[in-house]
């Protein structure tokens, strides 16, 4: 079959955005931004050489190298504690001085995000409300419940912490934001495939079917959902993503994700995971740095742009047959992906295990006995 499109064509909106983001923030704007940026860069250099010296201290003690070390004959009893105290005194060391040096390239980078906002009409925060446990991408967790609509129910709190947040709506609901997001859960909460990410969130007419769309450049949801959901198009999608849709909604998923819509992921969205969940399109890149952000957060915005025109479109005529109201609501069925069961997992790896045990004892007896 002939590819659909020529995704390395150029588009006129998308080089305007990047155009305009600001390529150079100078050191005046910093520390008119923030006078104290400087200061805290400075007291980071000053704890490079004790990150440095408390890192030879350990080599020195644990290895002999670059020297070995002797010890008078009351500390040589506890060479084992010193060790461990320097080892972890100069990961901590390390990790503050990087921090505090990081303050200025921090600015920078806000300085840079909230100036492109401006010009879109766009709320810059540091810090931002991320979205609530919502899907796959931000940890909903196989067993939650889809909640109610935000009108009828208060969102429970996230998993996630929000940085360099760009939104436009209410900030504590906004109907499009492209943020930073980075996991904060517990250790008993549901995880999500990645722990750092970049994030466009995107709100949509109405609530459709639960929909992953996988980038195949990293794979990173196969062990997560079960590939009796996955749905094969036509045309090249399926060179580029992994699309999977709840049982029994595979005609639905046509509707939605019509030739259009394929040509717009496959030309603007391809390096990235797409989850349409409720009434929320998300989609997640790897592309976190900063180094990425001139070209991820306006490509985010593009899409968005395009994306929400043509899947928006979609969603204003689909209906669900299945549900009570079909205008406005999704069938049980179609809320929620099913996930891949962690049990079988479990199973596994524990039979692996004993059988790694089991193998010495089980040759023993053999040799023994032959």
């Amino acid at each position: 079959m002939e590819p659909w499109t020529k995704p390395d064509r150029p588009d006129p909106r998308l080089e305007e955005y990047r155009s305009r983001f600001p390529a150079h923030v100078s050191r005046s704007e910093v520390r008119a931004s923030d006078p104290r940026a400087s200061r805290t860069a400075v007291r980071g250099v000053l704890l490079l050489p004790l990150a440095l010296i408390a890192t030879v201290a350990w080599s020195c003690l644990a290895f002999g190298v670059p020297f070995a070390v002797a010890l008078p004959g009351w500390l040589e009893a506890v060479r084992g504690l010193l060790v461990v105290v320097l080892l972890f005194a100069a990961i901590l060391l390390w990790v503050f001085a990087w921090g505090l040096l990081s303050v200025p390239s921090d600015v920078r980078r806000a300085i840079a995000i909230r100036r492109f906002g401006e010009r879109y009409g766009l709320v810059f925060q540091r810090l931002s409300s991320a979205p609530a446990p919502l899907g796959i991408l931000f940890a909903e967790g196989a067993d939650a419940a889809p909640r109610p609509p935000r009108t009828q129910h208060p969102a429970p709190a996230s998993r996630f912490r929000a940085e360099f947040a760009l939104s436009r709506g209410a900030l504590d609901d906004p109907a499009l934001q492209i943020a930073v997001a980075t996991y904060t859960g517990g250790r008993n909460d549901p995880k999500a495939p990645r722990g750092t990410f970049r994030y466009l969130s995107t709100r949509l007419p109405r609530r459709l079917p639960h929909l992953m769309i996988d980038s195949l450049r990293n794979g990173r949801l196969r062990t997560v959902l079960p590939g009796s959901q996955r749905l094969s198009l036509e045309g090249d999608v399926d060179r580029h993503f992994a699309v999977y849709v709840p049982k029994g909604y595979e005609r639905d998923a046509l509707q939605l994700l019509t030739p259009d819509v394929l040509v717009c992921l496959i030309d603007h969205g391809r390096r990235w995971d797409i989850e349409v969940v409720d009434d929320r399109v998300v989609v997640a890149s790897a592309a976190s740095r900063r180094r990425s952000d001139r070209a991820e957060i306006p490509a985010l915005l593009r899409f968005a742009e395009l994306l929400g025109a043509e899947l928006g479109y979609q969603a204003t005529t689909y209906t669900d047959q299945r549900a009570r109201d079909p205008r406005t609501q999704i069938a049980a069925a179609g809320l929620r992906l099913r996930r891949r069961s962690g049990v079988w997992v479990a199973v596994i790896l524990a039979v692996v295990v004993a059988a790694m045990l089991a193998f010495p004892h089980i040759l023993g007896w053999v040799l023994d006995n032959s």
